[in-house]
């Protein structure tokens, strides 16, 4: 068989509703960001995060777009505790284009997430606010130093177990970019035990949609869009069902680093829009 059709019938054999998680302590949600030009991405994320949360074992949620300073901090405690919007981000207002990043972030992010706030209203659990302005090499380390500051200041035990929704590229076990410690990596080397979801739709901004996955051994296209291999939406599974998953054949679309699928996530999620 090809390699396509290995994909096909591995999600055919493994594919499921839900997730059965184990017992990790740290479960890690790696999403695509972007989600101005590509909705789909926010209705996946936020889907795939409220259905992790009605879990009452998760004692908090940390995300990366919740700066760990500034206004959109400040936007995300105003909504959590006393349900108050900032004013609507409108990409046709006079001056919007001059509005800063961080004006920006404070009318979008809490609407972006805004179901995901009233279920943590109705069953409180801890908000964690991990994200960084810091780009580059640096920002996987600012990550996991405001998880941590963020766990120690709330004095959340280091085995309680949690959810932390990242881009893909933090959340990978193995370098997502060439010579990348990635977030993930960070927390395991702080003694975390971790399990790494990767949730990927079928936009296409590119050349090839999200869910397009590339051969490993030649890491060249055809790239193969694993949305056309399944009828099901949502539809979850391990990535290392069996020794010979073809998920340790295949890259992410995103990842450069030579390391698999099934390497770099224990689970996918694939939702079409």
């Amino acid at each position: 068989m090809t390699l396509r059709d290995d994909l096909r019938a591995y999600i055919l054999a493994n594919g499921r509703s839900t997730i059965t998680l184990g017992t990790a302590e740290v479960v890690i949600v790696g999403e695509t960001h972007g989600f101005l030009s590509a909705p789909i991405r926010t209705t996946a994320m936020r889907r795939l995060v409220r259905e992790l949360l009605s879990d009452p074992r998760f004692r908090y949620f940390g995300n990366e777009s919740f700066l760990n300073a500034g206004p959109v901090r400040q936007a995300i405690r105003d909504y959590w505790l006393r349900a108050v919007l900032p004013p609507e981000f409108d990409p046709a207002a006079p001056g919007a284009d001059a509005m800063d990043d961080q004006e920006r972030g404070r009318r979008l992010i809490p609407r972006r997430f805004q179901p995901v706030l009233d279920d943590l209203r109705a069953k409180p659990r801890y908000v964690l606010s991990i994200g960084s302005r810091m780009g580059g090499a640096i920002r996987d380390r600012r990550l996991a130093q405001h998880f941590f500051e963020e766990v120690s200041d709330r004095g959340i035990a280091r085995h309680a177990p949690g959810l932390l929704l990242l881009g893909a590229a933090h959340a990978a076990a193995t370098p997502f970019s060439m010579g990348q410690t990635t977030t993930r990596m960070i927390l395991e080397r702080s003694g975390y035990r971790c399990t790494s979801i990767r949730v990927i739709t079928d936009f296409a901004g590119g050349s090839s949609p999200d869910d397009s996955v590339l051969p490993l051994a030649s890491g060249t296209p055809p790239a193969i869009p694993l949305g056309n291999l399944t009828l099901r939406s949502p539809i979850s599974f391990s990535t290392r069902a069996s020794r010979d998953s073809p998920f340790f054949r295949v890259r992410d679309l995103f990842s450069d680093s030579g390391q698999s699928i099934a390497e770099q996530f224990e689970f996918m999620v694939l939702q079409r829009g």
